[in-house]
């Protein structure tokens, strides 16, 4: 209990003084992409010129994700649509694929870790505490959980006999590491032009057990539209439709690694959920709680993403609109011009 008084204050304040229901500073882009290089490429990794590139920022977590294709299944190497587990020298990496089908395209996942994005202890560390490359059973399980979650929101079946490719890179991480991950892939997926049934929108949060007794009144940032389900079960202790804990949304590292964890993905338009993670026991009263806050921070992040892809649209019409405002007739006289040109090579051949 003593490492749980650390989390929250008796101002009901968290270790970076938010609020339990506060979001990380959201920093979304869509940019070019960078050329590849042999400290950010994993086993021969993605090349250059990726077809779609975004980079997510939730507080000091930092995640960039590369998309190639539709195009052509390797049959070999990384890329190939088979799992398996590459290191490079930047980094640990892992990649997730499956068999090929015909009917419709696969998609193949591979993350890969820079090696300052952080420090582990002497016993897995090089000198100076720095990752040393090698297998990571979580960047094994981020590959899968993002192409599980991926798979079903892809309009997949538009492009036979392909293969869409994720690269991931993770620059920094300061916890809530899979929510980043997700979040880059849903705006590199758009960058790419690839059909998406919905945008996916990731959150990580935690319960708390209880707030202190001289804490404040957990205070929402925006309001909790859907309704709390109650429990049939009388003898059920949680029965009550307020679970007596307290949500934390945008976990740090710390809070992470010692509270219950949840990882969701949703889809905000329909309000489907695409992926759930979780890995501790909670009760039942407590998750359905965290999934209610999981489903309405979506949308807060939601709205931040259609921000940057209006950024980046805006970005991709600029050239033309500066075009327009220095020749505002130059589109209608060239025409007119090659229509009257026509007519003037008529009516020159009819004189001779």
């Amino acid at each position: 209990m003593q490492s749980r008084t650390q989390l929250l204050t008796p101002s009901a304040l968290r270790l970076d003084s938010r609020l339990p229901l506060e979001l990380r500073s959201l920093s979304f882009q869509i940019l070019p992409s960078p050329p590849s290089t042999s400290s950010s490429s994993i086993g021969g990794g993605p090349p250059a010129h990726a077809d779609g590139y975004a980079l997510a920022s939730h507080g000091l977590t930092t995640v960039a994700s590369s998309v190639f294709g539709p195009r052509e299944a390797q049959r070999t190497g990384p890329w190939s649509g088979g799992a398996g587990q590459s290191a490079g020298t930047g980094g640990g990496g892992a990649t997730a694929g499956g068999a090929q089908k015909g009917d419709k395209a696969q998609v193949n996942v591979e993350v890969g870790i820079a090696a300052w994005a952080e420090r582990v202890g002497q016993g897995a560390a090089t000198e100076g505490g720095v990752r040393r490359a090698g297998k990571d059973r979580r960047t094994i399980e981020i590959a899968a959980a993002v192409k599980n979650t991926f798979e079903p929101v892809l309009l997949l079946h538009l492009y036979p006999r392909s293969s869409i490719d994720i690269y991931l890179q993770i620059l920094e991480n300061d916890g809530s590491l899979l929510q980043a991950c997700i979040n880059a892939t849903s705006l590199a997926l758009i960058s790419a032009g690839l059909p998406l049934s919905d945008y996916v929108c990731s959150l990580t949060l935690a319960s708390y057990p209880s707030l202190p007794p001289s804490g404040p009144p957990q205070i929402p940032s925006f309001e909790l539209v859907s309704p709390p389900v109650a429990h049939t079960n009388s003898s059920d202790p949680t029965a009550m439709t307020n679970s007596g804990s307290t949500t934390l949304l945008d976990l740090v590292q710390a809070e992470e690694q010692a509270l219950p964890a949840l990882t969701v993905g949703v889809l905000p338009r329909s309000g489907k959920v695409t992926l759930v993670n979780l890995e501790t026991r909670v009760g039942v009263g407590r998750f359905e709680e965290m999934l209610r806050w999981g489903v309405e921070g979506a949308k807060v992040v939601q709205g931040a993403m259609e921000e940057a892809v209006r950024d980046w649209a805006d970005g991709l019409a600029r050239p033309q609109k500066e075009l327009g405002n220095l020749f505002p007739g130059l589109a209608g006289a060239s025409g007119a011009g090659g229509r009257g040109g026509g007519r003037d090579d008529d009516d020159d051949e009819m004189d001779l």
